[in-house]
Order: C-alpha cells, then structure tokens, then sequence
C-alpha cells in the first residue's frame, strides 16, 4: 500500500521525485518475491486506487513491475485507514501460508487513520502481518499513528528521511518476510522415489518433523522427501547445476524445532550421504583439465597418461561451455578438441567480455567441471600481475613511487632532484690551470700574433 499524496511530487534529487523512488521500491520487492507467491498493489492519496490486483507473481512479473514503476503522485494526504482496507480485502483472496501488507506513507502527512485499530485487530485474528516504511523522521506529526500501526500489527516499522534510501528498505523488508515462512507445526512426511539420485537405498525417513520453512519445488529439482499437509512442500531436494549439485534440506537439523529430527536413527547416515553425494567424485588418477586465459581466448588443454590412452580412443572427450549474459539467460555451445600430442588435447575459444562461463568436460560417466570464468572489457580492470611488477620497476628505476589513492595524485608533485657540479667544476679548473702554466712555460701562445704595420717615409 503507497503513499501517491501530493507530497510525493517533490524532488528527491538527480531528477527523481519521491514517488519515483518509492516506485522502485516496490518493483524491487516484487523482483524479489517466489514464482508462486502472490502480490497486490494499492495507490492511496484520498482514496485506494489499484495498480495491480492481487495476481502470481511468476508469470506476471514483468508486467506487475511495468504497472508499479508508473504510479504518478495525486493530491491531498494518503487515507491510512482506506490503504489498509484495501489492502486487507486483498489479502483475504490470498491463500500462501503468509499474509503480510507494507504500508509506506509520508510520516508528516497521512491524516484520517480514524478505524485502524479495529481493523488490524482483526488482520492479526486472522494470521495477517503489517509493516510500516515512513518518510520522515518519528517526531513527524504522524509518525506516532504509523509506528502503532506496526507495532500493533505484529511487523516492523522504518523511518528514514532520505528517499534515496527507500529502494533498499523496501527490498530489506520483503527479504524479512519471504524468510519468516517457519511452519511451526509437527507435521507428517511422506517419500518419493527422488532419493534414488542420491544414495542407493533409501533411508527410513522420519515420520513427522518439528517445523520447516515453506518452500516450493523449482523447476528441474527433484524432491525426495515431502510434507503431508495443504502445502505439499519439499522437505529434501536436490537438482544439478551445470557440472555441479546442489541441494535443499528445508527442516532444521539443530536448535529450535529440530527435536523429531535428532531422535530419526538415520539421522547420521541421511547427512553424511547427502555430503559425499554433493562433494562429487575426485578426479582420477592420470587425468587433469588446466584451463588458461590469455586476453579473449580460453585454452583447455586435457593430459592424460598411458592408463587412459585405451579408454579415450573408445570415448573421445567432449566438452560444453555455458555462458551466462546479463539477460540472465544461458546458452551451451560444444567446444572441438584437437589432439597436441600423445597424452594432451586442447581446445581453444574466444569468450566475450563481462560474460560469465562455466563448463564441463565429459569422458564416459566421467565429468570434470571448469569456472566460473570472465574476462573483463576494459584493461584497467584486468589485473595482471606480471604487467603489474612491470609497471613497479618501471616506478623503481625511473626514480618515481607507487601512488595508488587517485583523489590525491596532484597534491603531491615529484620532488626536485638535485646535484651538485662543483666537483666538476673544481677538476675543470684544475685542468685549465695546468694547461696554461705549460704553455706559458713553454712559450706557446694560443692567440696569433699580429703582424707590425709599416711606417710612413720609411724605406
């Protein structure tokens, strides 16, 4: 629920207005948000308006953050009380395990709140939560009613001053609610053939558990383990990620809410096979991948001894290189071997800048992962340590130092270099003195004489 009044209008700097800052906020919580969560969006000055009814968030995102990135600010002050019942109506159509509403209103202008109480009385009975995001400081003029509204809803509240700031709180305050999904019931469990993947027999899996955090399946993942309640949630997960595993244990294996948990007798063989499984196999022995980047170019060069010549003539080795883009989108590409010399292959290709890769290399059932790698676009942010200990000698040896705090680079010129010449003047001297004794006393001058001129009458 958001504050559209007319104070929202103002600047905010950089040529933003208040409310455009608030808009970004808000996408940025629904961006946030699970696939399979829910989310509505109320405009409030005098009245509610709805920017977005309460929809899944998973295939409506983008359109969901294109709606709320145009609210524009209205008139008058928001009507606390009519945001709240707006976004209570909302809630009720909402059937996630959690309910919570944030509002944000400006703390020196949100009049007629007349009626709150009762009504988050009443979100409260029915398991709803409330925060409160309030621009300004808590000696506003309104900033007492918007803290009672947090407080009495059970949520947290934030006062901030600066707009600027109102992205990350909104961001901080959904992160804070998409965890406090705790289920803090003994709920049942069921199995699936999931585990399968994993180990080659499947635990005795404990009957009921303490509590668990709510969570749905992703795509690609497998689920080994589930509740037996309205949620059907995943309880252990697992899925692969490029050459790698992850997986997702959604119980608590100690402190708080773990008790059914430490008395499952297999409590220790699930951990410890879960573990080996995610730590992979090693690599074995008289096989290695080393890849190198030299500017653009990946090289991967595979060495192998006598032991596996057999094996890669049957299988020859392929290899799949996966870039991730700033879309977010991945795209595999195959990469070509081609054979150096007995015991090497090498493959070689470019890669572009700022994109992240990952690969892997296959032999059979054998699989070697490589990366993360990038490169970067600009070569002030390729740190080389060789061209690195070449720029320090050059520093060394030209009489220069290493300044690496660019705000004071001028403030500080190179000092004077100064030396002395008198002892090269005193050896010249020396010099000359000698010369022009020798040649007095050997009666050479070094000046032409000049020739007398003739006198008048003579003969």
């Amino acid at each position: 629920v958001m504050d559209r009044s007319g104070s929202m209008g103002m600047s905010a700097g950089a040529g933003l207005t208040k409310i455009d800052l608030a808009n970004t906020g808000a996408a940025r919580a629904v961006e946030l948000l699970g696939d399979l969560d829910a989310v509505s969006v109320h405009a409030v000055d005098t009245v509610a308006h709805a920017v977005v009814e309460l929809a899944q968030v998973g295939p409506n995102r983008s359109q969901i953050t294109e709606s709320v990135r145009r609210v524009t600010s209205g008139g008058g002050g928001i009507y606390v009380y009519q945001g709240l019942l707006a976004g209570w109506e909302e809630l009720q159509k909402a059937k996630s395990g959690t309910k919570h509403l944030i509002l944000f209103a400006d703390a020196n202008d949100s009049p007629q709140s007349d009626g709150y109480i009762e009504l988050i009385a009443k979100m409260r009975d029915e398991g709803a939560t409330v925060s409160v995001i309030g621009l300004g400081t808590e000696s506003d003029r309104y900033a007492t009613v918007l803290k009672d509204i947090a407080t009495k809803g059970g949520g947290r509240f934030f006062f901030n001053v600066d707009a600027n700031e109102l992205p990350a709180i909104f961001a901080q305050e959904t992160v804070s609610v998409a965890r406090s999904a705790f289920i803090k019931d003994l709920t049942a469990t069921q199995s699936t053939p999931g585990w399968a993947e994993i180990g080659a027999r499947t635990p005795e899996w404990p009957s009921k558990i303490s509590g668990y955090n709510l969570s749905y399946l992703r795509p690609g993942a497998t689920a080994s383990l589930l509740t037996v309640d309205e949620y059907q949630a995943p309880l252990v997960a697992a899925w692969s990620r490029g050459a790698g595993r992850v997986a997702a244990v959604s119980f608590p294996l100690g402190g708080p809410y773990s008790e059914a948990i430490r008395e499952w007798p297999g409590y220790g063989d699930f951990i410890q096979t879960l573990s080996r499984w995610l730590g992979g196999e090693d690599a074995p022995a008289g096989l290695a991948l080393r890849p190198v980047i030299e500017g653009e170019r990946l090289t991967l060069d595979l060495l192998y001894d006598e032991s596996w010549t057999g094996r890669m003539a049957q299988t020859p080795p392929v290899a799949a290189l996966a870039e991730m883009g700033r879309t977010g989108q991945s795209v595999t590409k195959p990469l070509t071997w081609e054979k150096i010399e007995p015991g090497r292959f090498r493959a070689t290709t470019l890669l572009l800048p700022d994109v992240m890769v990952r690969g892997a290399v296959r032999i059979g059932a054998i699989s070697l992962p490589f990366g993360p790698l990038t490169i970067s676009s600009s070569a002030e942010w390729n740190f080389d340590l060789t061209r690195r200990r070449e720029l320090q000698q050059l520093s060394v040896r030209s009489g220069g130092r290493e300044r690496l705090d660019l705000a004071t680079i001028w403030n500080a010129p190179r000092m004077a270099m100064w030396r002395s010449v008198r002892n090269g003047l005193l050896i010249a001297w020396v010099v000359l003195f000698l010369v022009d004794a020798g040649l007095t006393r050997l009666g050479i001058s070094l000046v032409p004489r000049r020739k007398p001129l003739p006198v008048r009458g003579s003969t």
